[in-house]
């Protein structure tokens, strides 16, 4: 029997989830524009032990959802889930945020998770029927011609990137388009396997994957806080 932690923090949807063994037993998540998640993360984690009626102590790992993803939420996912880690001396896992998009879907389809990159651009990877990934993620602008070499297959696209495919993309009877966001319900039976396998992260290593370099936009004020 083993009590894990799971953090989702990639988007603008802050979720917490607990588990024992692949059971979820306790979860948290709030959407909410302008990224709440240095407010409310540890408001959560406290939330489902309390609830559980478990203290820190007793968690057996800590997974977090990797990315790519926001660099302001997945900053405070892995801040906080590494710190948990090395207070508690209880390994990491850190699972791929389209991983975890994809995971409550592909039962009976083939999945494409899409999560939203700006513009037309999407973070993207694609599994086959029961979770083998497909191709590597990557970064990919949307056009008509994406994903044509699934246009006969049955296909679940799935993520905050969907609806924007859904417009580009050229209708097909073949595929679905689901909106939605990682949420750390999705997180137990991937984290479970991990721990199984004993595939950890290296604490003292781990950084989010981003894909892309993180944009930082220089300030329109100097020092004085005059416009410049």
């Amino acid at each position: 029997m083993a009590y894990l932690l799971h953090i989702e923090t990639a988007t603008e949807q802050c979720s917490v989830a607990l588990s024992k063994d692949k059971e979820c037993i306790a979860s948290r998540q709030l959407l909410e524009g302008g990224f709440s998640h240095a407010k409310q993360l540890h408001l959560f984690i406290d939330e489902v032990l309390n609830e559980a009626k478990l203290t820190p102590d007793q968690l057996d790992a800590v997974s977090v959802s990797e990315g790519p993803g926001s660099f302001t939420g997945l900053r405070i996912g892995s801040v906080a889930a590494k710190g948990l880690c090395f207070a508690l001396d209880i390994p990491l896992i850190a699972l791929p945020t389209l991983q975890i998009l994809a995971a409550p879907h592909w039962e009976n389809n083939k999945v494409v998770a899409l999560l939203d990159a700006r513009r037309d651009e999407v973070y993207t990877v694609t599994f086959d029927i029961g979770g083998t990934e497909l191709t590597q993620t990557q970064a990919h602008i949307l056009t008509a011609d994406s994903f044509a070499d699934l246009t006969t297959e049955t296909v679940c696209f799935v993520g905050t990137g969907a609806e924007k495919a859904k417009f580009i993309l050229p209708k097909n009877p073949n595929w679905q388009f689901v909106p939605t966001h990682p949420i750390a319900t999705a997180m137990p039976p991937l984290a479970q396997t991990a721990l199984h396998t004993q595939r950890f992260a290296d604490l003292s290593a781990f950084s989010p994957m981003y894909i892309k370099p993180v944009r930082i936009t220089p300030s329109k004020k100097d020092a004085l806080g005059r416009v410049v």
